[in-house]
């Protein structure tokens, strides 16, 4: 009897084994079927991830394109130019654009702004009920500008004669300045003579007739029958009262010798061509005589006014070096003379061998002529003369302030790239 017990309890115990054994392997697969689907999920999850980001990368990239077009659009069609670009640049890509959105906007500072927004769908977030994502996107683009200005022309010399010849350049003569417009006011036949080897490199000759007599020589940019500058300083320049005489007629033979402004009467002869003279700086008022000058000038910050028809005579190895001042009434004014001169007189410069003006020379009654071994290093004047006569010379000109301008300035305005940002 206790044997029979025996058996009947283990094979109780087998099959109560059994039945523990069953359920916990019904736990284990539902816990694993579980996890399984959260494996899946999370799979699933990183694969749509990666196609979101695919699909943003793409769009961001069609997106920058589009943008920088649309920058460099000018006008209202900027905003076609933008999406069309997006669309092209997203096509045979694999995003769709069904649900593509965009905008772009020109904002105040001449940059454009462009953002676009499309609708991913998702392979396998669907599982858990997200079957797609909005992926949106910024860009911002500028223009990158440079502005060049043209400035007027620069008109250097002026001659204001209306009927005569003005304008006379004979063999030897050169002059140096690609900078400067030289305008000539007559309308006469022969307003201008140009003879054989002569060399005027300007940037423009301007002669109001449209005949002049051309005997050879080289003169580029000559422009026959234009419209001269008009004399801008004429009655405008500061009125001068001369006064009594501070300085009466000298003769200078020293070595060195020094001027003070005031009234200098009665003409100054120089003696010596080994003369240095120093003009202090200040207003010369010049009456009553010619300056019969050889030797050395020097003097910044000096004016220097012809009251009357008196000149300087610059002659033989005068050398000739002298800045108006930058400020005050006289400011960049070298020489000038009254308005009351009615007959125009000659106003000689003789084989200076070497000179450096700088300033406005404003002597519209006279008649200028550079004769043989006048050589200037750099001249940074404007001339304003009835005519001029070029001899042998050779003449290094540029603008001054005072140029004057002939035409107005313009600002050209190129891109030269874009500047891009997020």
């Amino acid at each position: 009897m206790m044997s029979g017990h025996h058996t009947f309890g283990r094979s109780g115990m087998l099959r109560d084994l059994r039945g523990f054994l069953a359920d916990v392997r019904g736990s284990i697969g539902v816990v694993m079927a579980v996890a399984l689907v959260a494996l899946i999920v999370a799979v699933g999850a990183a694969v749509d991830l990666a196609q979101v980001l695919r699909a943003r990368e793409i769009l961001q990239g069609a997106l920058d394109q589009a943008t920088i077009r649309a920058a460099l659009t000018t006008g209202s069609g900027y905003v076609e130019t933008g999406r069309a670009t997006l669309a092209a640049n997203l096509s045979d890509t694999g995003v769709a654009e069904e649900n593509l959105s965009s905008s772009f906007i020109r904002n105040s500072d001449g940059s454009t702004s462009g953002s676009a927004t499309i609708t991913v769908p998702l392979s396998f977030m669907g599982i858990i009920g997200k079957n797609d994502m909005s992926v949106g996107v910024t860009a911002k683009a500028t223009p990158k500008t440079a502005s060049t200005t043209t400035p007027a022309g620069s008109v250097c010399i002026l001659l204001v004669s209306k009927n005569s010849q003005a304008l006379l350049v004979n063999s030897g003569a050169t002059v140096n300045a690609p900078n400067c417009e030289i305008h000539v006011q007559s309308n006469a036949g022969s307003a201008a003579i140009f003879n054989g080897g002569t060399t005027i490199n300007s940037k423009k000759i301007c002669i109001k007739s449209s005949s002049i007599i051309d005997n050879g020589g080289t003169h580029p940019n000559l422009e026959k029958g234009c419209s001269p500058a008009s004399d801008p300083y004429a009655a405008t320049l500061p009125a001068v009262t001369a006064g009594a005489c501070n300085y009466n007629g000298r003769n200078i033979d020293a070595a060195t010798y020094t001027f003070e402004p005031g009234v200098h009467c009665g003409g100054v002869n120089f003696n010596s061509s080994q003369t240095v003279a120093t003009f202090n700086p200040g207003l010369y008022i010049i009456k009553g005589g010619d300056w019969n000058i050889q030797g050395t000038l020097r003097g910044t910050g000096v004016t220097f006014y012809f009251a009357d028809t008196s000149k300087f005579q610059f002659n033989s190895g005068a050398g000739t070096y002298l800045k108006a001042p930058t400020s005050g009434p006289y400011a960049n004014v070298l020489i000038y003379e009254t308005t009351a001169n009615a007959n125009v007189t000659q106003w000689p410069w003789n084989d200076s061998p070497g000179h450096e003006l700088t300033g406005l020379i404003h002597l519209p009654s006279r008649q200028l002529t550079m004769n043989s071994g006048m050589t200037a290093s750099l001249d940074k004047v404007t001339i304003v003369a009835d005519s001029l006569i070029l001899n042998q010379t050779s003449w290094n000109l540029a603008p001054d302030v005072t140029a004057i301008s002939n035409g107005s300035t313009t600002t050209t305005t190129t891109t030269s790239g874009v500047f891009l940002s997020h």
